[in-house]
């Protein structure tokens, strides 16, 4: 069996006494959907923030695609990545939170090539077929060129 896309082992985040995460585990397979559910407060944003290194975790692990987030491991030891090699990481996750904070003055499928195009430098046209697709496949391909 492959490994999960995304696994989760033991994450612990605090602000102050305040412990958000309390020992998180999860498995998310390549092309699974999974749903966050709690009430305000509860942390699933944090949760969504630690795997792609915006916030430090105080305990456990996070792997995306194989890869340890924001650490290298020596040994027994983990010692954390430079900004430079976290930021190398982020570039290869893509998140949208609650707020997906659009631009305003772009198509919906401008914003969807937005990253790829200028973090990547991938080519805008291999960019611009991706995001048409990855727009169809969750049921906006008809907003392609909407504005938010």
């Amino acid at each position: 069996m492959s490994q999960p896309l995304v696994h989760a082992a033991q994450v612990r985040k605090s602000y102050g006494s305040n412990e958000v995460l309390k020992g998180i585990d999860i498995d998310v397979e390549a092309g699974e959907v999974v749903c966050l559910l709690g009430p305000s407060g509860s942390g699933k944003t944090t949760f969504l923030r630690c795997i792609n290194q915006l916030e430090d975790i105080q305990a456990g692990r996070i792997w995306v695609d194989g890869d340890l987030m924001g650490y290298r491991q020596k040994g027994a030891r983990l010692h954390r990545l430079k900004d430079k090699e976290i930021a190398a990481q982020r570039r290869e996750i893509g998140m949208v939170f609650q707020r997906f904070n659009l631009f305003p003055h772009m198509t919906a499928i401008d914003n969807v090539m937005e990253a790829p195009v200028k973090v990547q430098g991938r080519p805008r046209a291999e960019v611009r077929t991706q995001a048409q697709e990855l727009l169809d496949k969750v049921g906006l391909a008809d907003k392609a060129h909407a504005y938010p």
